[in-house]
């Protein structure tokens, strides 16, 4: 259980009363996709086909297990987006940032246009 998503999830729903036409919503965790190490052990994301980890979403739960749990039983709104997110591992910057270190990848931050701009149609849909 992370106690501090719990905690901020816990105090803006006691807030809610006070602004009854605020909608408030938690995005789920962003995949990283490194592969063959992390972001400082030579980890790499330059993968160039979609869908390496699959081509389906199954959504029966999240696959963010403590965002999940949090937002039950309050007025706040899980803006799921981890599982859709991890079958889109080549979306990221990778090795092609302007500011690219050599040797080292962006396997966090999207490049745009792409997936970001589906949790945007996703979020616009709940609006």
């Amino acid at each position: 259980k992370n106690f501090t998503i719990h905690g901020v999830i816990k105090w803006l729903d006691a807030q809610l009363p006070r602004y009854p036409h605020l909608k408030v919503f938690y995005r789920s965790l962003s995949p990283r996709h490194f592969f063959n190490g992390e972001w400082n052990t030579g980890g790499t994301c330059n993968n160039k086909d979609p869908l390496a980890k699959g081509n389906r979403v199954f959504q029966n739960h999240s696959e963010d297990a403590d965002g999940e749990g949090a937002v039950k039983g309050t007025r706040i709104k899980l803006l799921d987006i981890t599982a859709l997110s991890r079958l889109r591992d080549e979306g990221h910057i990778s090795k092609y940032s302007i500011r690219a270190t050599p040797g080292v990848q962006d396997c966090l931050h999207w490049c745009l246009p792409g997936v970001p701009d589906t949790w945007n149609e996703i979020l616009a849909a709940q609006l």
